[in-house]
């Protein structure tokens, strides 16, 4: 008796493309926002520095933000910055924090936004 396995092979081709495909649209999106998180927290590292340099929050600052997201490839529209207090004097605590929002789209599964918030706290290093 001969056994034709033609339709069982599409079936396990069709299952598995099912299962594989989505697996590596996962490991593609989320290894991007990985790569904009590691982005974003460089830039609020440097933005952090630079305002404890300058004394807290200023139009400086946040030019160097949008300088530095925008090499990063994020738009620095959609980001927000929080510098707390706004003004600080020698060895006083400065916190930067930057929030943004990256999109993944997994085939047959989902689509969702994820929220990126990266902070950085320095010392103050303006004698006031």
């Amino acid at each position: 008796m001969l056994r034709d396995d033609g339709g069982l092979a599409t079936l396990e081709t069709t299952l598995m493309i099912t299962i594989l495909v989505p697996l590596l649209f996962a490991v593609i999106e989320f290894g991007d926002v990985f790569q904009r998180w590691l982005a974003q927290e460089s830039a609020t590292v440097q933005v952090a520095r630079y305002a404890a340099e300058v004394g807290g929050d200023g139009p400086e600052v946040r030019a160097l933000l949008n300088d530095s997201l925008r090499q990063s490839g994020i738009d620095p529209s959609l980001a927000t910055l929080e510098v707390t207090p706004p003004r600080v004097g020698w060895r006083e605590q400065l916190t930067v924090t930057v929030r943004t929002s990256a999109a993944i789209a997994i085939p047959f599964l989902f689509s969702a936004t994820i929220p990126v918030r990266t902070t950085a706290i320095v010392r103050g290093e303006v004698a006031r």
